[in-house]
């Protein structure tokens, strides 16, 4: 899934440190446009502005200083496991702008814009197939004219996270994958790999919620309704389908067939399971919710 946001301002700064990034763990794009006004993106000692109809692309996983003044703005957000790992090598895509007057910058920033114009008349199911053509033009628009922007600094500890979730993504759908094995494949011990999941309740519950949430895409996918719910299981690496239906019930307050029904229906309340909690971070609480294709 993918998050379109809207907002005005008279002058915003937004911050991420590298502390920052590591605390809230978040592993998306943040594409940016400035429908009226403009901006500056600073990283790495760099100043870049940003004016009217261009596109900013931000790695949320990176530091960075993002300043806006008078300005009225689209974005949309990403989970990196909706991009291809090699789409101009995406750790060097922070920072980047694709001005307005260029065809990929222009063609992406014009798409932004119209798609939070219709947003809010969607139905569930067109929103969903929607996100699906938003991210393979993203994709495809970042990968043409990528130019070799240095690799942002970050922590080994970042870097590691994101290689781990990586993998772990790649390989959802097989049954046996356990902490054992994504352990030995990065020549940690379990025990680091235990501390680095621990804010994520553990690194078999991250492997679960993945599953989870995958699954929930597919099930209400437009394109997969023709699939039998329990093949779509199987291949997320749930070999019981009961036991999948208990989980799922679980995790979403409803059963997989419920959830598949409503989405046909453009029905979109028995989402609720998923919204922040009282006196949260909504934005963060939103993009962590974002569901990989």
């Amino acid at each position: 899934m993918a998050l379109v946001l809207h907002g005005k301002s008279d002058a915003v700064r937004y911050s991420r440190s590298d502390a920052w990034t590591l605390r809230d763990d978040l592993d998306h794009l943040f594409i940016h446009v400035c429908s009226q006004g403009g901006g500056h993106l600073r990283r790495a000692g760099e100043n870049r502005r940003l004016n009217h109809l261009d596109v900013g692309i931000v790695d949320l996983a990176s530091p960075l200083d993002f300043v806006a003044y008078a300005s009225e703005s689209v974005s949309l957000v990403l989970p990196r496991s909706l991009l291809s790992p090699t789409t101009g090598e995406l750790d060097r895509q922070h920072g980047r702008i694709l001005l307005r007057d260029t065809p990929v910058g222009g063609l992406l920033g014009q798409h932004i814009v119209t798609l939070c114009q219709t947003a809010p008349r969607l139905w569930l199911h067109e929103a969903v197939a929607l996100a699906r053509v938003t991210a393979n033009l993203a994709d495809t628009c970042l990968g043409i004219g990528a130019v070799s922007y240095p690799a942002p600094t970050t922590t080994s500890h970042g870097g590691l996270m994101r290689s781990i979730r990586g993998y772990i993504e790649e390989r959802l759908h097989q049954p046996d994958l356990a902490p054992e094995e994504v352990a030995s494949a990065f020549l940690i011990s379990r025990s680091q790999l235990y501390r680095l999941f621990e804010t994520s309740g553990g690194v078999r519950h991250y492997i679960s919620r993945r599953r989870l949430r995958r699954a929930l895409l597919d099930i209400c996918s437009p394109a997969l309704r023709h699939r039998r719910i329990g093949d779509i299981a199987y291949d997320l690496g749930f070999r019981n389908e009961a036991h999948f239906s208990r989980i799922f019930h679980d995790a979403f307050g409803s059963s997989p067939r419920a959830a598949r029904a409503a989405s046909k229906r453009g029905d979109a309340e028995w989402l609720a399971v998923a919204s922040p909690a009282p006196g949260g971070n909504q934005l963060e609480h939103w993009l962590k919710e974002l569901m990989a294709g």
